[in-house]
C-alpha cells in the first residue's frame, strides 16, 4: 500500500501514516482516497482539490488545506490555491465550493463522475478530522507554510497531479485484510454502487464501525444519538454526551472521546487518551474508537446525500 500511495500520491505524510497501527483500517481509506480523488483525469482532479481545499479550510486543518494548495499549485491553480487558502472563492470555482461545503447526489460536474466528487468530499470530511485528532495539525513542513514553498514543494507532486490513474487498482487491498475482516457486513452506498468509490467507502464505513466493539451498546448508542443531533459542523468543544449520568466514567470518557473526534477532534486530549486506555487497550484500538467516532459524523453527511437522491428520485437511502 505505502508503495501504491508514494507511487500515485506523489508523498507519504501523516494524514497516511497516522493510521498505521491499524492497517486493516488504513487500506480502505487509502482506498476511497485514491478511488475518489486520483481517478479521473487530471482535469477532474483540478476540481477535486478544489473540494478537499474547501472542505480542509472549513474544518480548520492546517495540514490539509497547505497539503492540497501545494496540490493546486502542482494542477497549474496556483491563483485558485491561495484564494482558496485565505477563504476567498474564485469565480470559476464558486458553484463547487458551495456544493462541498452542502454535498448532495447532484453538483457542478457530469453526473459520471458523482461519486467520485461525492467520495472526495467524504473522504475529506473523514481525514480532516482525524489529523486533527490524532496527528499534529500543522502545515505538512517549514516550506508550505510560505505561498513561495507551496510552489516549490509543488514540483514534487507535478507529475503525480498530471496522472491519469486506472480506477480499481486499489481494490486488490482490500482482498488481502484480515478473515475477521470478511466477516463486517460492507454495504456499498446507492450512490456509488458497484464502482470502486462505493466498495471503499462500504469497506471504510464497515471497519470504523468495528470501532463500536470497544464501547458497551449503551455508550456506542449515546454516540450515535450524540453525534446524530449535531454533525452538521465542527465546534471547539464537542456537546454533552447524551444519557452520560447513565453511563459508568470509563464508558462515558470513551463516548467522549468518539464525540470529540466526530464533532470537536481538537477536544482530543492526550490524557484523555491515556485514562481511557489505561493497561488494556492499545494504539490500534485507539486509532479504531476515534476512528469510529469521525465516521459516525461523516456517515451522516452521506445519509443527508442518500436521502436526498431518494427524494428527487435517484437512489435510495
Amino acid at each position: 500500500m505505502y508503495r501504491q500511495v508514494e507511487s500515485e500520491l506523489g508523498v507519504i505524510g501523516p494524514a497516511i501514516t497516522m493510521l498505521s497501527p491499524a492497517p486493516e483500517l488504513l487500506a480502505p481509506v487509502w482506498a476511497l482516497l485514491r478511488e475518489s480523488l486520483l481517478v479521473g483525469g487530471p482535469e477532474e482532479r483540478k476540481a477535486k482539490e478544489v473540494v478537499a481545499m474547501v472542505i480542509a479550510v472549513r474544518n480548520e486543518c492546517r495540514f490539509c488545506t497547505d497539503a492540497h494548495a501545494m496540490m493546486l499549485h502542482a494542477a497549474g491553480e496556483s491563483e485558485a490555491a491561495e484564494a482558496v487558502r485565505s477563504g476567498r472563492m474564485p469565480p470559476q470555482w464558486a458553484a463547487l465550493a458551495e456544493w462541498a461545503l452542502e454535498p448532495g447526489p447532484e453538483g457542478p460536474f457530469p453526473a459520471e463522475a458523482a461519486a467520485r466528487f461525492i467520495g472526495t468530499a467524504l473522504v475529506f470530511e473523514l481525514i480532516t478530522r482525524l489529523v486533527k485528532a490524532l496527528a499534529d495539525n500543522e502545515s505538512p513542513s517549514p516550506v508550505t507554510r510560505t505561498r513561495l514553498g507551496r510552489q516549490v514543494a509543488s514540483r514534487l507532486v507535478r507529475e503525480a497531479v498530471a496522472a491519469d490513474l486506472a480506477p480499481g487498482a486499489s481494490l486488490p487491498l482490500l482482498e488481502d485484510l484480515p478473515d475477521w475482516v470478511r466477516e463486517l457486513e460492507v454495504r456499498e452506498p446507492a450512490w456509488a454502487a458497484g464502482s470502486p468509490v462505493g466498495r471503499a467507502y462500504g469497506t471504510v464505513r464497515a471497519m470504523a464501525g468495528y470501532g463500536s466493539m470497544l464501547l458497551s451498546d449503551q455508550a456506542a448508542d449515546a454516540v450515535a444519538r450524540t453525534v446524530g443531533a449535531g454533525a452538521s459542523a465542527l465546534g471547539a468543544r464537542p456537546p454533552a454526551l447524551a444519557g452520560a449520568a447513565d453511563l459508568p466514567s470509563q464508558a462515558a470518557l470513551g463516548a467522549r472521546l468518539a464525540v470529540s473526534a466526530a464533532l470537536a477532534p481538537d477536544a482530543v486530549e492526550e490524557s484523555d487518551v491515556e485514562e481511557w486506555r489505561g493497561e488494556v487497550f492499545s494504539d490500534h484500538c485507539v486509532v479504531y474508537l476515534l476512528a469510529y467516532g469521525a465516521m459516525t459524523a461523516v456517515d451522516a453527511v452521506q445519509d443527508e446525500i442518500a436521502s436526498e437522491s431518494a427524494a428527487t428520485g435517484g437512489i435510495d437511502a
